[in-house]
């Protein structure tokens, strides 16, 4: 029976890693989405913004404040997708991970230890069940 418990806590711990994870991503997804949708308005209007500073205070000509606010826009494009990849573990997660593994160790060595029991005693019960026989019969070697 110890080995169902140990694979019954095995996969609570995993169920509940599960569950971590996925609190985790929804939590990134909505945090990423909401962050798309303000950085769109701003960008509109720091579009014209920043456009209008370039050609009135910059000096510089239609077409050139029209590349220079591209560019920072790919600029800033890159750095928005590369802090919305990073991802952390949380304690939790972390606790989960080591309850799976703990419990799925100590299922293989319940198991194990089944194996080498129930060899052990079969052979051991085959031979003892004889002599037993033999003493119950009267049987002398």
């Amino acid at each position: 029976m110890r080995i169902f418990d140990l694979g019954k806590s095995a996969l609570n711990a995993q169920s509940n890693l599960m569950q971590q994870m996925a609190i985790r991503y929804g939590k990134q997804a909505v945090l990423l989405a909401m962050a798309a949708v303000f950085g769109l308005f701003a960008l509109i209007t720091g579009h014209g913004l920043l456009w209008v500073l370039l050609v009135f205070v910059g000096h510089f000509g239609p077409v050139g404040a029209a590349f220079t606010v591209f560019g920072l826009d790919l600029f800033v494009a890159l750095v928005c997708v590369l802090f919305g990849r990073r991802s952390y573990l949380t304690v939790q997660e972390v606790e989960a991970r080591i309850a799976r593994d703990r419990n799925i160790t100590m299922m293989r060595d319940s198991m194990t230890m089944a194996a080498v029991t129930a060899t052990v005693a079969t052979a051991m019960g085959r031979g003892g069940s004889r002599k037993v026989w033999d003493v119950v019969r009267r049987k002398k070697d």
